[in-house]
């Protein structure tokens, strides 16, 4: 079957392009052909920071200034995570540009999801094509661990969501706290299903490890903007373990003003190698959370706020996994020895050998049995054993007509 992926597979970021791969991943080997059309641009986002203009002349002339520092500072550093992210897409993402009115050419079906597809605020102009409003009938849609992040919807966009399900064939959400809103607005036939990159073990990222070695004991930090708490833990918890720290923020890059052991340049493929390579994890996302889960380190995700109300997905899935302890916010005022204490606590056998196994079995299990409906139980790969009992080689990439 021809399957086009719709997600934000061009974004900047290590954790859309990682579950775009690994969606690919468990599709091609379930003996499908998969494509990512070009169709959005969510992530590809501006090479220089921008003053805001709705301030006071004071907070204007601040603001600018230190955006003026930030951009002359990371010259020559984005554009080497930009290229490096580049690198990544065109080795493991195959791509088709191709319009949303020329999908029922090309493909049998589109999978939407995961990453934050109906977020109203991430999808912005995009939505309808995530919603699968731009995508003609009658081309089947699945939706798989699809998101609209750590809140719920307004009930306007509830509703233009609501009315755009029944068009999909199957549907899967990542949180259940999104399942839970839309069971309670009517729609009782969402599950919920693990992220993609959860349905691979730490075998399978080896294929896209980055060739290069860490020396000596490092504690690894993987935050989206090197925020002051977890910048002030990390080197708290370096002093008191002894370790090298290296931190790799994903959305900064400049010099001006960077915090201690800041590493450039950041990728997927040089992530898993830093999470796979490092004695201690400190994750301020949740694949950085998930990394470290599927590599068995020990971990602290870190958190500047939760919501008790509307818990975030490090928090929900570290609950599913009953490592909430792992999960670590500035309310909680741990002291340096009990913070340690958890951070090199070992993960508990039953993450490895049962919880991690199940909910991998049941991801796949959904697409498999999605699928294989969608092709009227006649595919002759969807009878076969929804288990992946060999370690992924590197998929090449292949060059796409356009």
């Amino acid at each position: 079957m021809r399957i086009a992926i719709l997600t934000f597979h061009r974004a900047y970021n290590c954790g859309a392009m990682l579950q775009a791969w690994a969606l690919r991943t468990v599709l091609e080997r379930m003996g499908h052909t998969v494509e990512f059309p070009i169709c959005n641009h969510v992530g590809e986002t501006r090479r220089f920071l921008r003053p805001t203009l709705r301030a006071s002349l004071g907070a204007i002339l601040r603001r600018g200034v230190s955006c003026t520092l930030q951009n002359l500072g990371s010259l020559g550093t984005e554009d080497l995570a930009r290229l490096r992210y580049r690198a990544f897409r065109r080795r493991f993402l195959p791509e088709r540009r191709c319009s949303p009115e020329a999908f029922p050419r090309h493909y049998d079906c589109v999978v939407i999801g995961s990453d934050q597809v109906w977020s109203p605020p991430h999808s912005a102009r995009w939505l309808p094509l995530f919603l699968g409003e731009a995508i003609p009938r009658p081309l089947p849609l699945v939706a798989y661990a699809a998101s609209y992040g750590d809140s719920a919807l307004k009930p306007e966009a509830l509703g233009r969501l609501l009315r755009a399900l029944p068009r999909f064939r199957a549907v899967s959400v990542r949180e259940e706290t999104a399942r839970r809103q839309l069971a309670e607005a009517g729609f009782a036939l969402a599950r919920v299903m693990a992220d993609p990159t959860l349905l691979l073990t730490a075998r399978d990222y080896e294929a896209i490890r980055a060739p290069f070695r860490l020396r000596g004991k490092t504690l690894y930090v993987y935050t989206l903007g090197a925020s002051p708490f977890v910048m002030r833990t990390a080197q708290t918890l370096a002093r008191h373990l002894g370790a090298r720290p290296i931190v790799t923020p994903v959305y900064q890059f400049s010099r001006f003003r960077a915090p201690r052991g800041l590493t450039y340049g950041v990728s997927p493929d040089r992530l898993v190698a830093y999470v796979a390579q490092a004695d201690y994890v400190l994750a301020g996302s949740f694949h950085g959370t998930v990394l470290s889960i599927l590599f068995g380190k020990p971990f602290l995700s870190l958190r500047d706020e939760e919501n008790p109300d509307y818990p975030s997905r490090p928090a929900l899935l570290l609950r599913r996994l009953g490592l909430t302890d792992r999960l670590v916010s500035p309310d909680m005022g741990l002291p340096t020895e009990a913070l340690a204490r958890r951070l090199t606590a070992p993960l508990p056998a039953a993450v490895r050998d049962e919880l991690l196994p199940a909910m991998r079995q049941k991801g796949i299990g959904f697409l498999a049995s999605a699928l294989r409906e969608l092709n009227g139980g006649g595919h002759k790969l969807g009878r076969k054993p929804l288990r992946f009992p060999r370690p992924l080689t590197a998929l090449p990439h292949r060059r796409m007509a356009a």
